[in-house]
């Protein structure tokens, strides 16, 4: 039930609650930028996630890929799309949410619960790292930035434990968190190279 919440809350959410014009702000600040690159990304570095959405996805190409019954919420420039069971996710089973500004994809979520939570969550940093390098610690007030873009003050920074984050290409940032006891979260999000606190343009 507890894993419910995230998926829940903002369901809620964008059936209640406008878009504050700040929120907007930013994410045209983030979202409405080119981001600039020295060198074309390669073919297999290209984000993909469950093998095959990718971002900038509108929200009826996502539906149109995933073979699994998805529920649509709404509001102004903000829309989720999640399935009402839990997926898959490496040994674990854990609730999805695919979250698009202006019909366009840009950052997805899993929340899990656990009755072994610390075991579950050092084996999915262990699988995380396999498949995007060895993490690095992670701010919890720049994960609180992105969350409050969509649902504002659904997390504090003092909330979230063990933040641990990746880097992949120069737009996707991964982060790794506890937002309770025995919950946790990986977050995907689509950001220019910027936003992850260095200008990493040609390195």
């Amino acid at each position: 039930m507890k894993r419910k919440l995230l998926s829940l809350s903002l369901a809620l959410l964008l059936a209640a609650a406008p878009i504050s014009a700040l929120a907007a702000g930013l994410l045209s600040d983030i979202w409405g930028t080119p981001i600039p690159s020295a060198t074309p990304t390669p073919a297999s570095g290209v984000f993909s996630f469950r093998e095959k959405v990718q971002w900038n996805m509108s929200l009826e190409l996502v539906k149109a890929l995933e073979n699994i019954e998805l529920v649509e919420r709404f509001n102004g420039a903000w829309s989720i799309l999640y399935p009402l069971s839990p997926v898959e996710v490496s040994k674990f089973t854990a609730d999805l949410v695919y979250m698009f500004y202006n019909d366009q994809l840009k950052m997805i979520s899993y929340d899990f619960s656990s009755a072994a939570p610390d075991a579950d969550f050092l084996y999915l940093s262990g699988a995380l790292d396999s498949v995007y390098g060895e993490h690095q610690e992670a701010g919890a007030a720049q994960i609180v930035t992105f969350m409050d873009q969509i649902y504002p003050g659904h997390y504090s920074a003092g909330d979230l434990k063990s933040c641990r984050g990746w880097t992949f290409g120069e737009d996707t940032l991964i982060y790794l968190f506890y937002h309770s006891d025995t919950a946790y979260t990986i977050l995907y999000v689509n950001a220019p190279a910027q936003v992850s606190g260095f200008v990493t343009t040609g390195l």
